[in-house]
């Protein structure tokens, strides 16, 4: 997720968000805040989705913006973080 702004023009994305979501719903300031003050973000979504060859459309509440980096694992300096099963992590 990452959002820049380029004179009055925000350039935003929001990985597993729906574009319309982003697009509509979220602005600079968000992401500023979830950043900045650890606050997390839930959108609702409605979706199309086929299981066992049915269709079925959905409304879900999906978070959409986290401060959390939970596919690293983090150092005890708050800056250096490895992949989960990087063979540095037990050193």
């Amino acid at each position: 997720m990452y959002s820049y702004l380029i004179g009055d023009e925000e350039h935003k994305k929001a990985k597993g968000v729906k574009k319309n979501v982003v697009k509509n719903e979220i602005r600079h300031n968000d992401y500023k805040n979830v950043l900045f003050y650890n606050k997390i973000m839930h959108h609702q979504m409605n979706t199309i989705r086929s299981e066992s060859h049915q269709i079925n459309s959905y409304h879900i509440n999906k978070v959409s913006l986290s401060p959390y980096d939970d596919k690293r694992y983090l150092l005890d300096d708050g800056i250096t973080s490895y992949a989960y099963g990087s063979c540095y992590i037990g050193r």
